[in-house]
């Protein structure tokens, strides 16, 4: 499907983080709250918007908040997390299922939707965070109660003032960047800058195309870096022997120079083969 943000860039001015001011457009578009400035636009343009992207028009505070319409409901630090949902198969509606969702935390949890599919947890800081174990353990019995398919993107803890509004905007953005079901802003931030970076720099593009002439190697990368370079327990999972594994390292060393047992080696290879 093509991105229709770079094409809204071209014709009207866009406001990519909040706080937006007072007479913008708040819409969402790929997956990002951004602002049009009405004052470019003429009304004809601005009812044709309207009709054709959704608003953001939830009016929960911490919604107005983070779209830079409002005060801040509290001034404890939070950490926010981002959810997209599918419940085209549940006939449960969409504020049914977000209070299944808030209930099964243990602490206080705010939430709301910023369009059908999309929303937000708000999560206050305390001396323990909910753990991505147990994060997962929510997703999986929320999804078998409702039939719904939900992903998470857990973000960082930030302090509640006049800078979270932009940073809950940057972290949407790399939200939208990823189809994983539980994924957190460490996990991708690094991948995103790579991305960026290797679209631009040759030399980039050369080291990623030096590691997957071997398409062989690519599950093997992938492995061991989910092992945090743990050779047997890569091995356990490729169904191969350590010394079988040992062997194809060796190899890719002498081939690319790359060494994965290496974790700055193993870390840039498994970045740079990513899609």
């Amino acid at each position: 499907m093509t991105a229709i943000l770079p094409l809204l860039k071209q014709v009207v001015p866009v406001l990519a983080a909040p706080p937006f001011p007072e007479n913008a457009l708040v819409v969402t578009v790929d997956g990002q709250t951004v602002g049009l400035d009405t004052e470019a636009l003429t009304p004809r343009e601005t009812a044709l918007i309207k009709a054709l992207l959704p608003q953001a028009q939830s009016q929960h505070p911490w919604a107005r908040f983070l779209r830079g319409a409002g005060l801040a409901p509290s001034d404890q630090p939070v950490r926010l997390l981002h959810f997209t949902v599918d419940l085209s198969d549940t006939p449960a509606t969409p504020s049914a299922w977000l209070e299944a969702l808030t209930s099964l935390f243990a602490v206080s949890v705010a939430g709301f939707f910023d369009t059908p599919s999309t929303g937000t947890l708000v999560e206050p800081v305390g001396l323990v965070l909910t753990d991505p174990d147990t994060l997962q353990g929510i997703l999986d019995t929320l999804d078998s109660d409702f039939d719904s398919r939900t992903r998470l993107f857990i973000g960082h803890p930030w302090p509640v003032d006049a800078h979270l509004p932009a940073l809950a905007a940057g972290e949407q953005r790399l939200a939208a960047g990823t189809q994983a079901r539980l994924a957190t802003v460490q996990q991708v931030a690094l991948l995103a800058s790579i991305r960026q970076a290797r679209t631009g720099d040759p030399l980039l593009q050369a080291l990623a195309a030096t590691i997957t002439a071997d398409p062989d190697i690519l599950p093997v990368i992938n492995a061991l870096y989910h092992a945090q370079g743990n050779l047997t327990a890569a091995a356990k999972a490729l169904f191969l022997h350590r010394n079988t594994l040992q062997y194809r390292l060796e190899k890719f060393e002498a081939q690319t120079g790359f060494n994965l047992r290496q974790m700055d080696d193993l870390v840039l290879c498994h970045l740079l083969i990513q899609p």
